[in-house]
């Protein structure tokens, strides 16, 4: 039979057949894929796609806060994906196709989707809402790998997913005439449009997961930590990023510097912020994307140049204070990561280094790269760095460096603040679990040297192997995918013990002070994972948490003189003061 579903904008109840408000209007969703059913592999599932929640943020309403769109009064076809939001492309590394979007890129971008289990389910449905990644400056919610149909009929659980705007156009900080933050404010709308409307697709507010990867896990973490998003969800998934890393966010004095600098860049120059918004709004949206990553200065190589700042409003305070203060409700937390997350900052933002020739690579690289991660260090804790990570080695001979490097940066972006973002959470009282991702997925285009890549799992969570490595995926695989589907139905009203039996995952509550390093380790070789200290449990002590304690915690960032250095707008977590660090070039974190 024809499904319709009846959705009102954000504010708005839905009520069966009709609107509940101001304006009684009825606005059906119609999909037209074999009169809104889709077919696949493990079930049928119903398909709502781009959805538009907020107003076209054109005109004078760019750099603006989202305003709710307004209710249709008509039926809505919403059989495809909006457009993409503007940003620049991503060309010349392996795997980009995976992460380009194919829809057009327009400031009118702001659209959800939302895939719903078949027969509809009666209100108890779990939620999943994904934010997609891409360093703040790319990617899109209709990327094939992000595909919500086959996670809905395997996993039974209601997927939606939305765009946000994307770099300059999304994170511009010049107040008071650009707030800043309106790419997170774009999520929270999205957000609140989901849960006001639970009801007509059958979801249940109460079991709302909040889910990202990179930069999209970043935001799953701002969520956290705003006042006003954390009470619209009620578990988290951060998958290789947090709001406290180095490349997710800037000072709200370095915002204001680079918007400047973006203004003298299309011809905007003015030291008056709402002359400079005004002239900006001028601007053809095409033009930003062009001009962003020119803003950087060669000490920033490892950087973002449009990213979250705090603003006082979505965020009181820095990452790191707001991490070390008083939390909200606690809920039950999933953050992880790959076996090699720094493997894709390494190829894109150390262009300098022959990395195909692992002969070229030897202990100076390794402290070229630790001085670029960390600028005014003092010599000796360069050399203790370097020293420290060379004796893990898992590589050996000529490959020995280049792995030392890219685990020093996978640690320093993405591990560390993943680990200390868990153990914060962990200790304010929300059950932590985490994971470690170690299995490359066959036929993956990417060198063999980079091992796991950032990005790695998202594939299995969505079942969407087909979209990467050409399709040439095992039955190992294809099992693996089944189980990390079925675990992303996270409830903290589920017996999730039983869960970990059953999938032989073993997901374990974080413990001790390494945090997401004592995590389980999924591999489609094995099955299943170690699993972590929890309770009565024995884990064996991992070999890189003493280097990461190292590295991220009381040791490196010690050192005299560097405090000043690298530590002044971090309090005591060890950020860099390079804080908008994390892939260099505009592709360099195309996945982050």
């Amino acid at each position: 039979p024809d499904r319709r579903c009846t959705a009102a904008s954000p504010g708005f109840d839905i009520r069966s057949n009709h609107l509940i408000g101001p304006l009684l209007t009825e606005y059906p969703l119609e999909l037209s894929l074999i009169k809104g059913h889709l077919q696949v592999s493990y079930g049928i599932v119903t398909a709502f796609l781009g959805i538009p929640y907020a107003e076209p943020p054109v005109g004078a309403l760019r750099f603006q806060k989202p305003i709710p769109h307004q209710p249709w009064s008509h039926v809505l076809e919403a059989s495809s994906f909006g457009n993409a939001c503007h940003q620049p492309p991503l060309t010349g590394y392996p795997e980009s196709d995976t992460w380009t979007p194919k829809m057009p890129q327009s400031e009118d971008c702001l659209s959800l989707n939302i895939w719903v289990p078949h027969p509809q389910p009666n209100g108890t449905a779990p939620i999943l809402v994904w934010i997609h990644g891409g360093g703040f400056f790319s990617g899109a919610a209709s990327l094939d790998i992000y595909d919500g149909r086959f996670l809905a009929a395997t996993g039974k659980v209601i997927v939606a997913s939305m765009n946000y705007r994307l770099g300059a156009l999304g994170f511009l900080s010049l107040p008071p005439a650009a707030p800043g933050n309106v790419g997170l404010w774009d999520q929270r709308l999205a957000l609140r449009w989901l849960w006001d409307n639970a009801a007509a697709f059958g979801g249940d507010p109460a079991h709302f997961i909040l889910a990202g990867q990179g930069a999209g896990a970043a935001s799953v973490g701002f969520h956290l930590l705003s006042p006003g998003s954390r009470p619209l969800f009620t578990s988290a998934v951060l998958m290789s990023g947090a709001p406290n890393a180095p490349w997710a966010w800037i000072s709200l004095e370095e915002a204001k510097e680079r918007g400047q600098k973006l203004g003298q860049q299309l011809g905007c120059s003015n030291d008056n912020s709402t002359a400079l918004v005004g002239c900006l709004q001028g601007q053809e949206p095409g033009e930003f994307p062009k001009h962003e990553f020119s803003i950087l200065n060669r000490k920033k190589q490892l950087g973002l140049p449009f990213v979250p700042t705090p603003d006082g409003d979505f965020l009181p305070d820095t990452p790191p204070r707001l991490l070390q203060a008083e939390h909200g409700q606690p809920m039950p937390i999933v953050a992880g990561f790959t076996a090699n997350e720094g493997s894709y900052i390494l190829l894109f933002a150390a262009p300098r280094f022959n990395l195909e020739n692992a002969s070229s690579i030897g202990w100076e690289e390794v402290l070229q790269m630790v001085r670029l991660i960390a600028p005014g260090a003092p010599e000796e804790a360069v050399q203790a760095v370097a020293l420290r990570y060379s004796q893990d080695g898992e590589e050996q001979g000529e490959a020995r460096y280049r792995w030392v490097m890219e685990q020093i940066l996978g640690d320093y972006f993405i591990v560390c603040p993943v680990a200390e973002m868990a153990r914060r959470e962990a200790k304010a009282g929300s059950p932590v679990y985490t994971y470690h991702f170690a299995h490359r997925t066959s036929g993956l285009s990417t060198p063999e040297w980079m091992g796991v890549p950032q990005g790695s799992e998202v594939p299995y969570l969505f079942g969407t192997l087909a979209s990467v490595g050409g399709g040439n995926h095992t039955e190992a695989e294809e099992a693996l995918s089944r189980k990390v589907m079925h675990y992303a139905n996270f409830s903290p009203r589920r017996n999730y013990i039983a869960v970990q039996q059953a999938l032989q995952l073993r997901l374990s509550p974080t413990r001790g002070r390494c945090g997401a390093r004592t995590a389980s380790s999924m591999n489609a070789a094995s099955g299943s994972g170690a699993t972590a200290a929890s309770g009565g449990q024995k884990s064996e002590p991992q070999p890189f948490c003493s280097r990461m304690y190292f590295l991220w915690g009381q040791n490196f960032f010690e050192w005299p003189g560097l405090q000043n250095s690298t530590r002044s707008k971090s309090s005591s977590l060890g950020q860099s003061g390079a804080h908008g660090a994390a892939g260099g070039t505009q592709t360099g974190v195309q996945n982050g």
